[in-house]
């Protein structure tokens, strides 16, 4: 009798490739189809099953990067002001994403890269989100992760609300150092955190914007020179939202890669950030793993990367194939954080078994079969539009 398998995370990584980012819109359409499997199951486990019931939904991790959008927690309770709404959804100049930098210990990067390499322009949409909390930003740079899991599953650890904001955290965290060796913490305030040593240097150049010190930000020091142990200055580098529906979760965390942030980005129509005060944190920075590593930059972002990928494949088969790295849609940097981040958590709640990944072509199949299903719903063809960019990527590589 063959042994039983043991359980693993899903992780469901929904690709996006410049310029055409996931909707956020479609990836909460799969986070909802995903919960209301376990909400479905709560439902029929009350009930008398001959036979035996089915076995409860596996926990899974959505992970995606999307296009621009502003989303406003449930204290955002005054309205925006018309002109509050056209700054936030003014175009934003979204450069491509430098290539991943192949080093010469390992092996090339392998990913699909789209042929339209423009800057694009899109307007930021403004949501609504059922999270706490007020303003806050998603878009390309960054990756959002959403396990959608019962904290009263047999499967794994129990949870409370309070102690799973605090492991979403802790993994964060462990997963920054492990990767980036940046060393990140939790404050009183929702999030993780990085003390800012020096001013944040542009992680890419030819960037627009650079043009000094954004005004009420007095400390920090021109250069590049190390602040004194009274003047480092506390910045969000993984913004944190969680709501749950009878223990089953919704959203999480979204990790700051490489984007436009700082003070020094001080043009709007560059930098996201300085569009609004971040979660109405006064005097407090955004900054992204690419800033927090100093001139490296993006090359210093892949090399650790790719030494990542290269301790995975080890674990798993005694070391790297022909097959290369990381192979998938765009998005390359975000799709390899977003796997370290689902070991972290795997590891953390107790599935012995890892991570299970989806393939990219089951999660475009599952997508289009949601859009279907909400007929004339589809973001006005914002999503038909993503999904036709897709399926033709994934049949065409």
């Amino acid at each position: 009798m063959a042994a039983p398998c043991r359980l693993r995370l899903r992780h469901l990584h929904l690709p996006s490739i410049h310029p055409h980012y996931i909707p956020y819109s479609l990836a909460s359409r799969v986070q909802e189809h995903l919960r209301r499997q376990h909400l479905d199951f709560k439902d029929g486990s009350t009930r008398d099953h001959r036979p035996p019931p089915p076995p409860p939904p596996p926990p899974t991790l959505l992970s995606f990067t999307p296009s621009p959008i502003y989303t406003l927690g449930r204290r955002q309770t005054a309205p925006l002001t018309p002109t509050e709404v056209a700054r936030l959804t003014s175009p934003l100049r979204v450069t491509p994403p430098p290539p991943p930098t192949p080093s010469s210990q390992q092996p090339p990067i392998s990913s699909v890269n789209n042929e339209n390499e423009e800057i694009s322009r899109p307007r930021p949409q403004l949501l609504h989100s059922p999270r706490g909390g007020l303003t806050t930003y998603h878009g390309p740079g960054q990756v959002v992760l959403w396990p959608v899991l019962d904290l009263r599953s047999p499967l794994h650890r129990h949870y409370s609300v309070k102690c799973y904001a605090r492991l979403l955290e802790r993994t964060t965290i462990a997963t920054l150092a492990a990767v980036f060796r940046v060393e990140a913490f939790t404050t009183d305030d929702p999030g993780v955190w990085v003390r800012r040593r020096r001013r944040v240097a542009q992680y890419e150049e030819g960037v627009e914007g650079a043009k000094g010190v954004e005004d009420g930000v007095e400390d920090e020091v021109e250069g590049e020179e190390v602040l004194g142990e009274g003047e480092k200055v506390l910045a969000k580098i993984a913004a944190l939202g969680v709501h749950l529906r009878r223990h089953v979760t919704a959203l999480g965390t979204a990790v700051n890669v490489a984007m436009p942030v700082g003070p020094e980005v001080v043009d709007e129509g560059v930098n996201p950030w300085a569009r609004f005060v971040a979660c109405g944190l006064e005097g407090r920075g955004v900054t992204c793993v690419a800033a927090e590593l100093g001139d490296g930059g993006v090359e210093e972002v892949d090399e650790r990367l790719l030494q990542q990928q290269l301790r995975r494949k080890g674990k798993e088969d005694g070391g790297p194939d022909g097959d290369g790295f990381a192979v998938g849609l765009g998005s390359w940097r975000e799709r390899v954080v977003a796997g370290a981040w689902a070991e972290e958590l795997a590891r953390r709640i107790g599935i012995e078994g890892g991570v299970e990944m989806v393939g990219e072509e089951e999660a475009v199949r599952l997508m289009e079969s949601l859009v279907e299903e909400g007929g004339l719903e589809g973001g006005d063809g914002i999503e038909r539009e993503y999904l036709a960019q897709m399926r033709d990527l994934v049949r065409g590589r």
